[in-house]
């Protein structure tokens, strides 16, 4: 095996690899420790390549840098952290989330590329069809209920949820009555208020959520509902006057519901709280030329309703969705297959409704 040793310092390396990812258009970089070296890898349109093998002490150093341009504490090995790099550096405009983890030959380190030199992005730019943007838009027309976002890592949730948000500026709501709780923060927005929780501290997604609920908020953004406890206070806000925006652990609409009734809670009341759900992925274009976002969205009408609240199975809601145009995942990337957006192996593999 060939394992070259950089020769600069490695907090210059980190930066020089950091920033050649953002110049070639990498979502992420990845710092895998092995038994014998370090493997760095990039990955570009869902595409992971290689980009280096480092000594494993040279490896050490690299992932120590990260953790300290992203605030974390270098002296914590055997935890996972998580942060973000506010800073951008030199030749590029870019924030990035961090997230460090132990492994048995030591901390892995994934770097997530978020560009932001073309400013804050709304729903018209986030290249989801015309229905969809309205779907979405109608959803925020509510100003009470739950709007569900689900899909696999890096399919582009996050980057909805901020541009839900920016809507609702934009629609001049007062940003005082909004909260986001995050794990991390990942953009700040003027104006609004963001919170950071840890799982392993006293401050998490309950805490914080049930905090948020006393601070005349009217929009709730919750990063993700990770257990029953946070589920059921969610179901709780929406349906006493709170419009929240949360993602959810599913593989497509019909899954958002099953997991949620599956969890006990009664089918009246997620029909009644759920406003709206979203599912998307985002997939490389056909002709492999960058990547589009393939969105499913609902909203919930009196018909759907009734068909939740008899507290039907996963195989008979994925039957009733089919009345529902752009709800299916499945038919919308068959449709965009069919139209030469995404090829055929593609709509083949993010058709199949299991989370990835």
């Amino acid at each position: 095996m060939n394992v070259d040793s950089p020769k600069e310092e490695a907090q210059e390396y980190v930066s020089r690899v950091l920033r050649d990812a953002a110049r070639n258009g990498a979502s992420d970089v990845y710092w895998l420790p092995c038994a014998t070296h370090m493997s760095v890898r990039r990955r570009k349109d869902g595409i992971q390549q290689d980009v280096a093998e480092l000594p494993a002490e040279y490896g050490r150093k690299c992932v120590a840098r990260i953790k300290v341009l992203a605030g974390l504490l270098t002296y914590r090995s055997r935890v996972a952290q998580d942060g973000a790099i506010r800073a951008t550096l030199p030749a590029t405009d870019l924030e990035m989330r961090v997230s460090v983890m132990p492994t048995s030959h030591g901390e892995r380190a994934s770097v997530r590329l978020l560009p932001n030199a073309a400013g804050p992005l709304y729903l018209d730019d986030l290249g989801f069809p015309p229905a969809a943007v309205t779907a979405l838009q109608s959803m925020l027309d509510r100003t009470a209920g739950m709007i569900v976002l689900t899909g696999p890592t890096g399919s582009g949730k996050t980057t909805t949820i901020y541009a839900l948000i920016r809507e609702l500026l934009r629609r001049q709501q007062d940003p005082a009555s909004v909260i986001t709780i995050e794990d991390p923060i990942e953009c700040e927005i003027d104006g609004i208020s963001q919170t950071r929780v840890s799982e392993d501290s006293e401050w998490g997604y309950a805490a914080a959520l049930r905090a948020a609920l006393r601070q005349d908020v009217k929009t709730l953004v919750i990063g993700e509902m990770r257990d029953r406890e946070v589920v059921k206070v969610t179901l709780d806000a929406a349906l006493t006057g709170h419009r929240i925006i949360t993602t959810y652990h599913a593989g497509d609409i019909p899954s958002v519901y099953a997991r949620m009734l599956h969890q006990g809670f009664e089918p009246f009341l997620v029909a009644s709280a759920v406003t709206g759900v979203v599912s998307q992925r985002l997939v490389p274009r056909a002709g492999g030329e960058g990547r589009i976002p393939v969105i499913a969205t609902l909203v919930p009408n009196d018909a759907w309703r009734d068909i939740i609240i008899e507290n039907p199975g996963l195989a008979d809601m994925r039957k009733a969705l089919e009345a529902f145009p752009g709800a299916d995942l499945s038919a919308v990337a068959r449709k965009m297959a069919d139209e030469g957006l995404i090829s055929q192996r593609e709509h083949q593999y993010w058709s199949d409704p299991r989370p990835r």
